[in-house]
């Protein structure tokens, strides 16, 4: 019955399960652990000891908060402090926890941690004078930790509350981190602290703190599988500092299953030839903020086509940041020669690919892609290129997809304007089984082809995928100017009300098909 309560009850609403814990002692307990297992707050527990007003103002009620604290019940406060498993804690929603509460709570409290069973934290910092506030909440359970310090909080207490981190959460399997401060005041501090946590499996770093120190400390880790980089940006300062030419020494990374990193385009090749870990790596994401010439392109694809064979998900982004790099008016196509050798990595399931130039694909493309990536479940190449062009690939190219890739669940390509006359087949022999999106960027939609353009999309789908239009979030550069990104909207607007169209139109005649058909027939309209 016990566990039949706990599956029922990590199912319930919080108002649900308030109310479960006043029917019995038995429903109690196990109520009460769920309705305390994650909090968006820490003030429903501190409000057990004193009222919220003292608490959130301990320099004028100080004589209070004091005397409130000396009589309180701690151990009811401790019954539900051992309930919490999981803490998210973001100050753009609720008031911060002044640093003098939190202490005069932690010293009254005098044995061990106040929450000893937390396991999960998430602590986002916005304007705050103090970070340390957080301190007495960590305890030696914890695993899983995220923080995020905003641009308002002070450099000298986010490198303090870095440093200290390690005498609070010895047990640590994973961290995020988001800071905007700069490496040279915490390249030695944030080495020396990584060090100091053998069990960490994750580890995310803003792109510029993962310099040649910090990932020679990163890659003595045992047991480390991910190592990325957080807080991305568009604008340079996310690469000033950054290491993007460090090289990883030989027998580092043993146990590395992804990997995220900036370099320059000329670098990211010999970054590659010298990790002898690539060829164990699941998921690669590659993000380089200057232009890559198509042999440097070609040159870093064949590399990781001939040790990546493992890969999964692989993701490049080759956008320019403007401070970095002058970007061009216009750009040249991409042939798909250059991302063919990426056609003998067979377990890929994702690729995503950003640039400034557009791919023209063919036919005979699509299928190669077929043949070499039959688990490919969401593909990205070039939305929302560089161009003045309307030369992107045909948009009646999707039933080739369809008919070589139909598991796809997410496409997004540049389309031209050249669409191929609808026959007006609502159920074709090949269509898509599972796409969910299709990213079409800054295509635009040849005028008086929507309708046609609406019926032939909903011929290939069981369901009505999303359309989205623009630029993905790792464009860097200039949106789509107004008014032209109003146009986009409007005409794909009109392609996706004709594709709603198609739908009941679909589902209207479907009744009308032979029962013992397990598809629509062939040819049926």
């Amino acid at each position: 019955l016990e566990e039949t309560l706990r599956l029922i009850f990590q199912l319930t609403e919080p108002a649900s399960l308030s109310r479960a814990a006043r029917v019995s002692r038995a429903w109690s307990n196990i109520a009460l652990d769920e309705l305390w297992r994650s909090l968006p707050s820490i003030f429903p527990l501190l409000r057990l000891l004193a009222p919220l007003e003292w608490i959130l103002d301990a320099t004028q009620h100080h004589r209070r908060l004091f005397s409130s604290l000396v009589k309180a019940d701690w151990d009811r406060f401790s019954e539900y402090a051992i309930r919490i498993r999981c803490l998210n804690i973001d100050y753009a929603m609720e008031v911060e926890l002044p640093l003098d509460s939190a202490a005069l709570v932690h010293m009254f409290h005098r044995t061990g941690p106040l929450l000893p069973n937390i396991e999960r934290i998430s602590w986002r910092f916005i304007q705050n004078k103090n970070c340390t506030s957080i301190f007495p909440f960590l305890g030696p359970r914890l695993e899983h930790l995220a923080l995020v310090m905003e641009r308002g909080v002070q450099e000298t207490e986010q490198i303090l509350l870095m440093q200290s981190l390690v005498n609070f959460v010895p047990n640590l399997r994973s961290l995020r981190l988001i800071s905007s401060i700069t490496t040279r005041n915490m390249t030695r501090s944030l080495a020396s602290f990584i060090s100091s946590w053998p069990k960490l499996l994750h580890l995310e770093l803003p792109a510029f703190f993962l310099t040649q120190e910090v990932v020679a400390a990163t890659a003595r880790l045992p047991l480390l599988t991910k190592l990325s980089y957080s807080g991305w940006r568009n604008t340079s300062e996310t690469y000033n500092e950054s290491g993007m030419r460090f090289k990883f020494t030989p027998g580092s990374f043993t146990q590395l299953d992804t990997l995220c990193f900036a370099s320059l385009a000329h670098e990211m090749f010999n970054v590659l030839q010298s990790a002898d870990h690539v060829g164990r790596l699941q998921k690669l994401c590659l993000d380089c903020p200057t232009f890559f010439s198509p042999e440097e392109l070609k040159r870093v694809f064949a590399q990781l086509a001939a040790v990546a064979q493992r890969l999964i998900d692989l993701q490049l982004v080759c956008s320019p940041v403007r401070q970095l790099q002058d970007q061009p008016r216009d750009t040249t196509s991409f042939a798909t020669r250059f991302i063919r050798p990426l056609f003998s990595c067979t377990q890929l399931e994702r690729f995503h690919f950003v640039a400034p130039h557009f791919i023209p694909l063919i036919d005979r493309d699509v299928v190669e892609m077929g043949r070499g990536w039959p688990a490919m479940r969401s593909l990205t190449l070039t939305p929302a290129p560089l161009t003045s062009h309307q030369l992107g690939t045909r948009f009646s190219i999707l039933s080739d997809f369809a008919k070589n890739l139909p598991n796809l669940q997410t496409l997004r390509l540049y389309f031209g304007t050249e669409m191929s006359e609808f026959d007006g087949d609502l159920y074709p022999t090949h269509g898509f089984r599972k796409l969910e999106t299709l990213g079409v960027g800054s295509s635009s939609v040849e005028r008086g082809k929507a309708q046609e353009m609406g019926f032939f999309l909903a011929s290939l789908c069981q369901t009505a995928p999303a359309i989205e239009v623009g630029v993905t979030k790792y464009h860097r550069g200039e949106d789509i100017p107004e008014p032209r990104k109003s146009e986009l909207l409007a005409e794909w607007s009109e392609v996706n009300s004709a594709m709603n169209l198609a739908f009941r139109t679909k589902r209207s005649i479907a009744p009308r098909l032979r029962p013992t058909d397990p598809e629509p027939r062939e040819g049926a309209r």
